[in-house]
């Protein structure tokens, strides 16, 4: 089914198992008009450059209830620079990691971190 949308706009995949994570970078480059990707756990290293090469129009990210650890921060500001809506509420991310999506995602407009545990 993933592949038969070439059109696909928005993708919703955040309550199923992570296992459908780990195929969602082999078909992004099939999905040029992707806007909106709502994720569970999801492989920030796998997924982002692939959205940052094959989806011009990309604008949200839903990771709600992930983990942002070590880089993750830095690479998701150096992949989605123009990112417009993040949310991460539920899970967990360190607060000068927060300062840097601020920063470096200059087109934010809506940043979701409820509920957030800091590191």
């Amino acid at each position: 089914m993933l592949q038969t949308c070439p059109r696909l706009k928005v993708l919703d995949v955040s309550s199923y198992y992570p296992s459908i994570n780990a195929i969602i970078p082999k078909y992004i480059c099939k999905w040029k008009n992707l806007d909106i990707l709502r994720v569970g756990r999801f492989y920030v290293d796998k997924i982002l450059p692939q959205i940052r090469l094959h989806c011009n129009n990309f604008i949200c990210l839903s990771a709600a209830y992930n983990y942002f650890q070590g880089d993750d921060a830095a690479f998701l500001v150096a992949s989605l620079p123009e990112l417009k809506y993040l949310d991460q509420h539920g899970g967990f991310i360190e607060k000068e990691d927060v300062v840097k999506i601020l920063k470096g995602c200059k087109q934010l407009v809506h940043l979701d971190i409820r509920e957030c545990g800091f590191l």
